[in-house]
Parts: C-alpha cells; structure tokens; sequence
C-alpha cells in the first residue's frame, strides 16, 4: 500500500500561484505598449506643428503711371502707284528694275512705235487733202456768189432771165455747203494727227512721282494689249524716308484713341528695336473681321534709316495718357489673397484634426474700389481704396486710406525662408507673377500643418 502524499501548506500554494501570474504579466503589458506608441506615433505625425510665415511685401508709391492701347499694324508706303499702259503693242524698252530710285518724268519703258508713225504719216497726209479741199471749197463759193450778183443785176435791169437768178441762188448755196464739210474735214484730220500723237507720246512710260519702283511686272519684246483695263507695268511708292503704319485699334480702345497721340512699334524684322510713330486720323467707319469690330488708324513714321519696308506687321503700343506723379500700387497688392483656413481645420473635427489648405478673400478692383492688404500686430488688415488707370503693373490710387510708402502684402512663403533674396515664384500663393522692383520679406506669423 503506498503512503499518501501530504497536502501542502497555504504558504506554498501562495507562492506558486504568485509565480503564475508573474509569468503572464509581461505578454499582456507589452502587447498594451505597442498599441499605445503607434496611436501616439500617429497622433505625433498628425499634430500640427508651428511653421513661420514669410510675407512678401511691396511699397505704395508716387510715380507715373502711363496708359497706352496695344493693336496690331502695317507699315505701308504713304502713297503708292500701279503705272499701266493706255496703249496696245510690243515694248521696246525697259529701262528700269525693281528697288530703283525714279523721278518724276524719267522714261521706264517704250513701245515700238513703227505702227504709229505710219499712222501718224496717213494722218498728216490726210490733212494735207482736207486743206486743198477747204481751199476749193472757198473758190467755189466765190466763183457761185460772183456769178449770182451779175445774174441778179440782169434781172433788176429785165434783161436777164429769173430762172437763171435761181439757179445761181442754188449754187452759192451749195457752194457754203461743200465749204462747211471741207472745214469740217478739215477737223476731223487734225483730229485723227492729234490722236496717233498722242499714241506716240504714250508710247513712252514715265514716272508721275518721285520714288522707288517696288515691282516690276514686264520684260522687252513682250506684248500689251489695252482694252478695258490698263495693264499693270510697274508699282511705284513715294519716297520711302517716311512711311505711314496701318493700324486696327479694337473698339474697346477707340475712345481713347486721337490724333497727335504718340505711339510706338516693334517689327519682326528688327527684334529689340523700338520705332516711333504719331497718330493723324482714326476712321469712324468701322471694319468687321469675324464679327470682331475695329477701326483704321493711321500713323505717320520716320523712317529716314531706311529699315522699315512695306507690308511689315507690326505690334503697335499707342500713349493714350499719361499721370505723372500719382500715388500707385502693384497691381500684385490688389490681386492679393491672404491665408485663412477652411472650417474643417478646427480642433476636435475627429479623432485626427485635418487642416485645411489657404484661402480667404482676395483683393482685386472692381468699378473703382479695391482691396489691399498691409500686415499689423504680424496680421493681415484689409484696407480699402479708391482706384483710377492702370497700366498694367502699377494702378492708381485717387483716394482711401493709404499712404506713400505703406507696405503691402503681395504674397508668402510657408517654412523656411527662401534661399534667394527676394524670391516670389516658388511657394508664393499670390495670384501675381514677380513685379518690377524690389520685394520686401517679413516673417511676422504662424501657420499650422502636417507633419
């Protein structure tokens, strides 16, 4: 029989259950200890941290402002002329090219006159014939009146016979009449010598103006033929030293537009050179371009430098006013918009806050009044202002509460500061490009994000 194994005592079985629990308290702590630092490592990402804000700032000035109208042109020559031929036949000469100088006067071209001058030779002749008519024609006629005043001084005395006083009446008569065709006659010969001399004379091309011949549209021995419309020899302009330029200004622009306004162009052909020009005359009738309206202007231009050729397209800048110191802003100020958070970036939005990006109201200008912004106590204030013409860059201020020399925000940067002076483009949350002039930078506040 074997001996029953004694109980043991409380005290051992407190220390062994005291072990027990030492065993499985380890695996329950650790797997509570990391669960708790991924909500905390996430939590960490997540909380927003404290980034500097820099504030890209530009002055309020006095200076000028100019206002101009941009159109498009073409340079042409003030006066231009298509020199054609009033007669038919074959060129004998031609005696000028394109790109040369003419005068008024000087012979371009000649037709073979051989034609002609037989022409001329049978009307010569022919009014040879019509003189020695109206001679006999005027014998004749003093021969019938002589005879009808002997027959009518018989008749009176009643010895001759009043038949034959008739018929002397009868041959005085047609005596004028033969006289008066031969006068006739007469006309109509010089008129036909006066006609082929005219032909003759013709037949020699010169130049009406003072200019350079830009085309040329015939060679020797080619044959003209004039009928209904003359034909095109040469193209002549005027003296090219000034030119005129061509203009369309869009309808937008018309009223600001008059004569005497000075203007500048640039052409293709001269990249970088700026050419000056003045506005004579703005047409009222309007020209209508797939169903765009504008209207001509045309401007005078100096062109003693010979650099400008005809059909040039030009991109026109016209003056139309000009303010000389005024109080002016960057127009980058008025477009400004400063930074605000959306609604959905207040603490408590869920178990992870999510911030929300930029925004806010900008400033701008709209029917004279705009919004500019200048930083105080490290915040942006909003200031109203009057406005006036702009050219572009710069807008006038008329009135509000603005001085020279106010800074104004035209945009941020988020972090550090950028490592060139003065850099706007990168992380600049402005609506503008960079602006002429130096830009101020200022890190006067705070914003939250993401880790």
């Amino acid at each position: 029989m074997s001996t029953p194994r004694p109980l043991p005592d409380p005290e051992t079985i407190e220390r062994t259950l005291a072990r027990s629990r030492r065993g499985r308290l380890p695996l329950w702590v650790g797997s509570t200890l990391v669960v708790g630092g991924i909500i905390a490592s996430v939590a960490w990402w997540q909380w927003p941290r404290e980034e500097p804000i820099h504030w890209q700032t530009r002055p309020a000035e006095r200076g000028d402002i100019i206002v101009s109208a941009s159109a498009t042109g073409t340079v042409e020559a003030r006066r231009t002329v298509t020199i054609g031929a009033e007669i038919s036949g074959k060129l004998a000469t031609v005696d000028v090219d394109k790109n040369e100088e003419v005068e008024v006067g000087q012979v371009l071209a000649t037709f073979d006159t051989t034609v002609l001058e037989s022409q001329l030779a049978l009307a010569r002749a022919g009014l040879a014939s019509s003189q020695a008519s109206l001679r006999r024609a005027r014998a004749s006629l003093d021969e019938a009146e002589g005879e009808e005043r002997r027959t009518r001084a018989l008749v009176e005395r009643e010895v001759g016979a009043l038949a034959e006083l008739e018929a002397a009446i009868a041959r005085t008569l047609r005596a004028r009449a033969d006289l008066d065709q031969s006068r006739a006659d007469l006309q109509r010969a010089r008129a036909q010598v006066d006609d082929v001399q005219t032909q003759l004379e013709r037949a020699t091309i010169t130049s009406p103006i003072d200019g350079v011949i830009l085309a040329r549209h015939v060679e020797p021995g080619m044959t003209v033929a004039s009928s209904l419309q003359a034909p095109e020899l040469f193209l002549a302009a005027e003296d090219l030293a000034k030119m005129r330029l061509q203009v369309w200004v869009d309808e937008a622009d018309v009223g600001l537009v008059k004569p005497g306004q000075q203007a500048t162009f640039t052409v293709s052909a001269w990249p970088g050179q700026t050419f000056d020009a003045t506005v004579e005359s703005l047409d009222l009738a309007p020209t209508l371009t797939e169903n765009v309206v504008t209207y001509v202007a045309e401007l005078s231009v100096d062109n003693s430098e010979r650099l400008l050729r005809p059909g040039m397209s030009a991109a026109v800048t016209i003056v139309t006013e000009t303010l000389t110191d005024v109080l002016r802003v960057p127009n980058a100020a008025l477009r400004f918009t400063p930074p605000a958070p959306d609604e959905d970036a207040r603490p408590g939005g869920g178990l992870l806050p999510r911030f929300g990006r930029w925004g806010g109201r900008g400033g701008g200008a709209a029917q004279g009044v705009g919004t500019v912004y200048v930083l105080e106590n490290g915040m942006p204030t909003e200031l109203r202002v009057h406005t006036g013409r702009s050219d572009g860059r710069f807008t006038q201020i008329t009135s509000g509460e603005l001085e020279d020399g106010t800074e104004l925000l035209i945009g941020f940067t988020e972090g550090p500061p950028p490592e060139r002076e003065g850099l706007e483009g990168k992380g600049d949350r402005s609506s503008s490009g960079n602006p002429a002039g130096k830009t101020s930078e200022k890190t006067s506040g705070k914003k939250g994000g993401q880790r």
